[in-house]
């Protein structure tokens, strides 16, 4: 973790602590005075700050409760602004907690506003600080702080009253579920602070009035039972705070040795002589508290800090992800090269394995690219053959239907046009659902058949007989008539004659017919 510098502002001086592993060193003591705050400046010139806390203990600071209307956004800011310059002449160092919402209709928002009734004492050290430019987390309280000491103290949940020596005087802060609801600092003078039985006395005494000073306000809850109360003795004088410990039945009050609270909140180190400041500066600089006074005009260098921080962070996470990212790759081609070699030796294995039989093969009579090529050209052949049976059939049906078309022969032949079949026939009629492509072929049978049952010159006959075979012969899936030749001529060009009285004509009417079907590989 980065190291911090906190400025520890009392009412007599300021002292600068510099936080780096959970240990506190003391790095230079100031009075409060317009002297300190230059010599204070002139300190923080010659060294490297970096985040920079400001921990106010003094007695001018108030606490006030109060309630209002449940609203949200702009409306609920401009009227806390306007609540907190009601309250306070100036508002530089203020801020309002939220403690909850009352249990009524209305669900009015109680409000703890607090602010340092003297801002003049900080002005000083705030003009060195934005004179130096240091990055400002917050102005914070050592109230603000408490809920945290108690919450490492075991007081977590319910209210808890805390009471500390610091070097500012004794504190005692009221704390609900790890929030503050009230502080206040009783200064002891030098003579008290330096005599054990005095501050014995002062614990007893100042915790009964804070708490009789609560029950007055009606601060604390109803029906609670026995107030938690937490003493942390200062250093060596344990037994006698619990030998004066409050004799209030309304408070269980339990006293914490200072080692003890030291090892709790995980401080490692710090200066000889201090007190509980100590364990308020450790947990401050260690996660400081949401809430704190200073307004934004003095946090600009605090933000610039936390964007180049969280850059820092997003472009350091990249580069982890990158580097995650080839790592994997660099595994993962790993295991691929891995697996090549591993195939190549497969693929050796088996071209020794492959090699080895075939050379008991007797020789071959031809060269390994002659049989490929051969094999190549068998393929084409066998998917160019064709066998007649099919389109035989379709005539055979024709025939059937026909009993006075007899076949007198067939001729059938494998085609890669009808071009080659008759040159000057028309286009045919495509086969529905049968789109011609390059590939396509058509099979043709060129028949010859004769009309019994007629005479040559009964013309009108004779076409009828021949028109109904062609329409059977239509009639079967996917054949076409190419063409057909009939025993007579009947062009527009020609006449159709015969003499009455001459001598019959007894030979059957023979006509030819040319058939296709188209096919595909």
């Amino acid at each position: 973790m980065s190291e911090r510098h906190i400025l520890y502002l009392t009412s007599t001086r300021a002292v600068l602590f510099r936080w780096a592993g959970a240990r506190l060193s003391a790095e230079g003591s100031f009075p409060a005075t317009e002297e300190g705050a230059a010599a204070f400046s002139q300190h923080i010139a010659d060294r490297r700050i970096g985040l920079f806390y400001l921990l106010a203990d003094v007695v001018e600071e108030d606490f006030h409760h109060d309630t209002i209307p449940f609203v949200r956004g702009a409306d609920r800011r401009a009227l806390l602004e306007r609540k907190l310059a009601q309250r306070y002449r100036d508002t530089s160092l203020s801020l309002v907690l939220s403690t909850g919402t009352e249990k009524t209709q209305r669900r009015d928002e109680r409000l703890l506003f607090s602010s340092f009734t003297n801002t003049q004492q900080f002005q000083p050290w705030l003009a060195a600080v934005r004179e130096r430019e240091l990055a400002v987390a917050g102005v914070y309280s050592v109230a603000l702080v408490a809920g945290s000491l108690a919450a490492a103290l075991g007081q977590k949940k319910g209210p808890c009253l805390l009471v500390t020596l610091e070097e500012a005087g004794l504190r005692q802060s009221y704390v609900e579920g790890g929030r503050l609801r009230f502080s206040r600092l009783g200064p002891l003078d030098a003579a008290s602070a330096t005599n054990p039985d005095r501050v014995a006395e002062a614990f007893d005494r100042e915790t009964t009035r804070v708490y009789q000073y609560l029950a007055a306000m009606r601060v604390l809850p109803k029906d609670g039972g026995p107030l938690e109360t937490v003493l942390v003795a200062p250093p060596g004088q344990y037994e006698r705070i619990v030998a004066a410990t409050p004799r209030v039945a309304q408070l269980k009050v339990s006293v914490v040795e200072f080692e003890t609270a030291v090892r709790a909140t995980g401080l490692r180190g710090m200066p000889e002589g201090m007190g509980a400041e100590a364990l308020y500066l450790h947990l401050l600089a260690r996660r400081a508290p949401r809430d704190q006074y200073a307004r934004e005009n003095l946090r600009g260098s605090f933000r610039i800090w936390q964007w180049r921080n969280a850059l820092l962070a997003g472009g350091a996470t990249l580069f982890v992800g990158c580097l995650i990212y080839a790592g994997l790759n660099v595994a993962r081609i790993h295991s691929v090269n891995e697996e090549i070699r591993a195939d190549h030796e497969q693929s050796r294995a088996a071209a020794a394995r492959y090699a080895g039989m075939t050379s008991n093969f007797p020789a071959m009579p031809t060269t390994t690219e002659n049989l490929r090529t051969t094999m190549q050209n068998y393929g084409t052949v066998v998917k160019q053959t064709r066998s007649p049976s099919r389109l035989l059939a379709d005539l055979s049906r024709a025939v059937t239907a026909s009993p006075r078309i007899e076949l007198e022969s067939a001729s059938w032949e494998n085609a890669a046009s009808l071009r080659k079949v008759k040159p000057a026939a028309a286009t045919p009629t495509p086969v529905p659902g049968l789109a011609p492509s390059a590939a396509t072929r058509y099979e043709v049978v060129e028949l010859w058949a004769k009309v019994l049952g007629t005479r040559a010159n009964d013309y009108r006959l004779t076409m009828q007989l021949v028109n109904d075979f062609l329409d059977q012969l239509r009639k079967q899936p996917g054949v076409e008539v190419i063409s057909t030749e009939l025993p007579f001529d009947i062009g527009s060009q020609k006449t159709l004659s015969g003499d009455v009285g001459v001598e019959q004509r007894t030979e059957e009417p023979r006509f030819k017919v040319v058939v296709a079907r188209r096919v595909t590989p």
